[in-house]
């Protein structure tokens, strides 16, 4: 799992000014939304006596431990101790890892890491998520896996035919057609022209009877396919359908720890935008996610092997390839965090938030920094 990046967590509606408690990298953080508006992200652990912060209230915009009463502020440095009584001082070390939070497209995004703001990778550029031409659902699907097989599952072009046949890909021709792939420094994109064994958007224009847009006779056009990762964990799949109009599912693949993943998606379309194609829409999506689900939680071994040649590859591959060439640029980089977290029953650890790089406060901290490292076999 890797530090030092943004997640995208949560959808904007969720988070209010009631706290709320969500699990990444194996570590617990409480989200809250501060009367301007703002959302503030802190370690869920309270350093006195390990209360869970999400348990408590938010006054005054601090986060109030249900335990001792301890108020921590948006930057996590402790407020108030009742213990202590009024006007005596709170140590410096009496204080949270507070974590940077942006809200862009509807989603909350988290920087679980410490790198200075000018060094972290930018969050991807989805604007298309603001046209009000686009109508959207979503949903969030929970997998007993890794997220990186998960995100290699997202991109993987040759496993639709089987996995997927008769909603995405012909069983009776799977071979993968000519594809291009751009590379970015942190994501990579695949195009391809994509037949199915329906007409081009597969079931959903089945299942409007009304729709006239393809005859019977009519030979079926292929799709223009671009699916897409951003390391670490998005995926988007945006599809291009002849006489239809677009049609992007898009996907954040949270690592919740070393061996599960929550999905969290939103599905756009510029055509049928109405209450009732919503329904039809979301039962697709979700359908094609109980389809990779079977598989992908059966993957042997759960983790992504290390080395490039610990799995064959094929042509077809260049999309897994890809992304295990960034994740190890991301390993050599120190984002790579042991999936410890959690901590032991007597020690608990905490990734690094960019406070601790701070003046006067390097050693200001109750909890140590989750040690860097893959535990990958």
């Amino acid at each position: 799992m890797f530090k030092n990046f943004w997640y995208a967590i949560a959808f904007s509606e969720e988070i209010t000014a009631a706290p709320s408690k969500h699990r990444l990298l194996a570590q617990d953080l409480v989200l809250w939304r501060a009367s301007n508006g703002e959302v503030r992200a802190l370690s869920n652990t309270c350093i006195h006596r390990g209360g869970s912060l999400s348990q408590g209230k938010v006054e005054d915009d601090n986060i109030t431990c249900p335990y001792h009463g301890w108020g921590f502020g948006g930057d996590g440095a402790c407020t108030i101790i009742p213990a202590n009584g009024r006007g005596k001082p709170i140590s410096k070390r009496a204080r949270v890892d507070s974590y940077p939070v942006e809200e862009r497209y509807g989603w909350i995004w988290v920087f679980p890491g410490d790198i200075p703001e000018e060094e972290r990778v930018p969050i991807p550029d989805l604007s298309f998520m603001d046209d009000p031409e686009y109508r959207s659902v979503s949903g969030e699907w929970t997998w007993n896996a890794n997220y990186e097989r998960v995100v290699e599952n997202g991109t993987d072009q040759s496993h639709t035919p089987f996995v997927h046949g008769g909603v995405f890909g012909d069983p009776k021709a799977p071979p993968v057609e000519e594809f291009e792939i751009e590379v970015g420094e942190w994501w990579a994109r695949l195009t391809v022209e994509q037949f199915s064994p329906n007409k081009p958007a597969g079931k959903l224009t089945q299942l409007f009877p009304k729709s006239r847009a393809y005859k019977e006779d009519e030979p079926t056009p292929p799709v223009l396919v671009k699916t897409a990762f951003f390391f670490p964990s998005i995926v988007m799949i945006d599809l291009t359908i002849p006489k239809l109009g677009r049609q992007v599912i898009w996907d954040t693949n949270i690592p919740v720890d070393e061996y599960t993943t929550l999905t969290k998606w939103k599905g756009y379309r510029n055509f049928y935008k109405t209450p009732w194609a919503d329904r039809i829409a979301k039962k697709m999506i979700e359908k094609v996610f109980a389809q990779d689900d079977v598989v992908v939680n059966e993957i042997a071994p759960e983790l992504i092997p290390t080395e490039l040649n610990g799995e064959l590859h094929l042509r077809s591959d260049q999309m897994s390839l890809e992304f295990r060439k960034i994740k190890q640029k991301a390993v050599d980089l120190g984002y790579s965090v042991l999936g410890t977290s959690e901590g032991t029953k007597s020690m608990k650890t905490i990734i690094a938030s960019p406070y601790r790089r701070e003046e006067g406060l390097e050693n200001s901290w109750i909890l140590p920094a989750t040690p860097e490292g893959s535990t990958s076999p």
